[in-house]
């Protein structure tokens, strides 16, 4: 938690520091608890998508960061969606062993690139700095 300027409670703070640095990133791209976070929210989101990434990508989006993407960000994240599935879906055994991380099962019947996809997509998202640093 020192990675996130988290005190070691011995003492007292009204406010913390608020940063973000290249470490915080390292963890929220690396750290499997994330990771698997991500992925159970790319899970549970893609059912109330309906099949469109434009709807997959602002639930994510207002989910972690609590406010909706403006055009630019939701172009650029539906871009980066669109490569990531194209990447897993040259390599199955790779979106497999990415999705194979963490204990919570994956959802029956869920494409494994589709699913891959959305796990990237929501760990982007996890390095906006509206998620890491809470006002």
């Amino acid at each position: 938690m020192l990675n996130f300027n988290a005190t070691s409670r011995e003492v007292c703070l009204v406010r913390r520091e608020s940063t973000v640095t290249p470490l915080q990133a390292l963890v929220l791209l690396n750290d499997p608890q994330y990771v698997e976070a991500a992925r159970v929210l790319a899970a549970t989101t893609l059912p109330e998508a309906n099949g469109g990434d434009d709807a997959w990508v602002t639930t994510m989006f207002r989910r972690l960061t609590g406010r909706s993407p403006d055009g630019a960000e939701k172009e650029i994240l539906r871009s980066a969606l669109a490569a990531q599935r194209e990447e897993f879906a040259r390599d199955p055994e790779g979106a497999a062993a990415y999705l194979s991380t963490g204990t919570q099962p994956i959802p029956e019947g869920v494409d494994g690139p589709q699913l891959a996809a959305g796990t990237a997509l929501a760990q982007a998202i996890m390095n906006f700095e509206e998620f890491q640093v809470k006002q």
